[in-house]
């Protein structure tokens, strides 16, 4: 983070990257101003009255604004649901009243009610210690701002004005300003706050737009019209480049371009080994218009769609089932008639704590995965109706999480078939039910799936817990992160013996976690004998080159000599000699690869 001043005065920073691409373009200064509005006293009740029907008035504007913009990002899923988000904001009876109230009984303007209303909300959520939870103010900020502006009537909704494609600088950025947006209004983004995860990094990933994020003063050094550089490869901004800069970073976005030609060119070719052996390679997504990108860069269709990444837009969605239900049939229509295996909610463990009611001291060994959907089975209920009617519109597959025994199994088949009576009951249409499979990710699952096969469809290994759970190891700890090792021979054993005993019961076998995209792990995979690799969009490509280059033979080979090897170190000394020799171009950093594939 932080920024540095050279001697031709360009100024680059650095921050978080929050979508990939190269550009360079003018500076659009976005200045979001904080709720702050001057108290302002009536004379009397019936002021306050007409001060009521004003906000009341705003409301309707504002939500008429909200909907608008969401007809603009109807073909942006996220975007969509973001503005749904606000519309239920908006829309909530509880601060409709609290703002009345604070007009009639303090005799104050609508938008002074507004703001004080606002602002209480705005501390309570400070206060929470989750970063989730607390990261939802933004929508309350954004929506609070959207009101005021209609009750003093101040310019709106300027962007959409935009007739040439800029960069947006801003020091915040309220969700709905992109989600109004379009590709050929913006170049990049780029802000002094968020992250990641943040509104504007999935709607600007979901878009296509290049984007960097917590650069703590971009909005203080920027100013309108300035050339910027985005580089939001590598997280780094430069605002008034110099020429070399300009030169170098105009042919770094051409080289970007080009590697993006090339894999459109590459997307259409099969994935086979070097003796014409045919691979499936899948893609791993957590937003639904990501799915749009899969054929681009040269994957079958989706191994693991993480369904519990929608709750960032809001926890309330988790069981609002219209609102899964069209992302589901997004990504089912976007891949269409390749798989979708569509993971059911993933909760607990490090996974969005907030919807854990205590603190457990050991939450990797408590209420997680399929043991909260079991246990509170009406918000469950909600994603398999939405798994189930979207179904008819693609090849839906259904995966539970961090099954251990088969009774989890069968209780999910039963709600399943009880779903389906209720739709056929109601007349709402819906597809079959879909093909059903497991996460392989302790060890309970993996030396016991031949008790689970016959209650299965397919199996996806979560190679990430499963070397967790089989070391006892959390790979966040700072002082046993250096003994998580997937190569480790206790964890290669379990996974030669799911694919051995997959095989033998004829089911599909794939798996999703890190080591799919390791260059390692990838011909010990291979000769196993596994059906499936699923990796992050971005490593599509690569792996596909280092399948390419691999004899199936060989790999058996050394698979099963890796099966007799007595430590992790002394298998990734032997792999290495037989990979250095197929794909030397690859590097192997493993730390590097493993932080562009975010878990299981």
């Amino acid at each position: 983070m932080g920024s540095e001043r050279n001697e031709k005065l360009s100024i680059r920073l650095n921050g978080t990257a929050a979508s990939p691409g190269i550009s360079i373009g003018p500076v659009f200064l976005l200045n979001v101003e904080e709720i702050r509005v001057k108290k302002h006293v009536l004379k009397d009740k019936t002021e306050a009255e007409c001060e009521v029907k004003r906000f009341r008035n705003a409301l309707l504007r504002s939500r008429e604004e909200l909907e608008e913009i969401s007809g603009k990002v109807s073909d942006i899923i996220e975007g969509k649901q973001l503005m749904e988000v606000h519309i239920l904001l908006l829309d909530d009876p509880a601060i409709h009243k609290e703002v009345e109230n604070r007009i009639r009984e303090e005799l104050v303007s609508a938008e002074y009610a507004v703001s004080r209303v606002l602002y209480d909300i705005l501390e309570r959520f400070n206060s929470i210690e989750d970063p989730l939870l607390r990261s939802r103010s933004v929508d309350v900020r954004d929506v609070g701002r959207r009101l005021i502006a209609n009750l003093l009537g101040t310019e709106k909704e300027v962007l959409a004005n935009l007739n040439h494609p800029v960069v947006l600088v801003s020091s915040d950025l309220d969700p709905s300003h992109t989600a109004g947006l379009t590709r050929k209004q913006l170049l990049g983004i780029v802000t002094d706050l968020g992250g990641s995860t943040s509104h504007t990094a999935i709607l600007a990933r979901s878009m296509g737009i290049p984007s960097v994020v917590a650069l703590k003063d971009v909005a203080e050094y920027a100013h309108p019209g300035q050339t910027v550089i985005v580089d939001g490869v590598h997280g780094v901004v430069i605002l008034d480049p110099d020429e070399d800069e300009l030169e170098y970073y105009t042919e770094l976005k051409n080289r970007y371009n080009l590697a993006e030609a090339e894999i459109a060119l590459n997307a259409e070719n099969k994935t086979v080994t070097e003796d014409g052996v045919g691979i499936e390679l899948s893609a791993n997504i957590e937003f639904s218009q990501e799915a749009d990108q899969v054929k681009r860069f040269g994957g079958k269709g989706i191994g693991l769609f993480r369904t519990e990444f929608i709750r960032l837009l809001s926890p309330e969605i988790e069981d609002n089932e219209e609102i899964h239900y069209r992302a589901y049939k997004h990504v089912l229509e976007a891949v269409h008639p390749e798989p979708v295996i569509i993971r059911t909610f993933d909760l607990g463990g490090d996974k969005f704590l907030e919807s854990i009611p205590t603190k457990e001291r050991n939450p990797f060994l408590g209420w997680r995965g399929i043991r909260i959907c079991l246990d509170r089975p009406l918000k469950f209920r909600s994603q398999l109706r939405a798994v189930l009617r979207a179904a008819k519109y693609g090849n839906a597959w259904l995966m539970l999480p961090m099954i251990t025994s088969q009774d989890q199994v069968l209780q999910v088949k039963d709600m399943l078939f009880d779903i389906e009576a209720e739709l056929d009951t109601s007349g709402t249409p819906h597809g079959s039910i879909p093909t059903l499979g497991i996460m392989v990710e302790t060890p309970a699952a993996a030396l016991a799936i031949d008790f689970l096969i016959p209650h299965i469809d397919f199996v996806s290994i979560g190679s990430n817990d499963l070397t967790q759970y089989t070391l006892a190891v959390d790979r966040g700890s700072p002082y046993v992160s250096n003994l998580f090792d997937s190569l480790h021979p206790s964890v290669l054993r379990q996974i030669e013996h799911v694919a051995r005993k997959c095989r033998e019961a004829e089911i599909w076998v794939g798996i999703c976690g890190q080591m799919a995209s390791n260059p390692l792990s990838i011909p010990l995979l291979l000769g196993f004998g596994l059906n499936e690799l699923s990796v992050s969009l971005t490593l599509i490509p690569d792996v596909k080159k280092m399948i390419s280059v691999i004899n199936m033979k060989e790999a058996e080979t050394l698979a099963k000599e890796s099966l007799m090897m007595e430590s992790g170190n002394e298998i990734r000394k032997h792999v290495l000699d037989y990979v250095k020799s197929r794909y030397p171009a690859i590097i192997l950093d493993e730390i590097h690869r493993d932080n562009n594939d975010r878990g299981n």
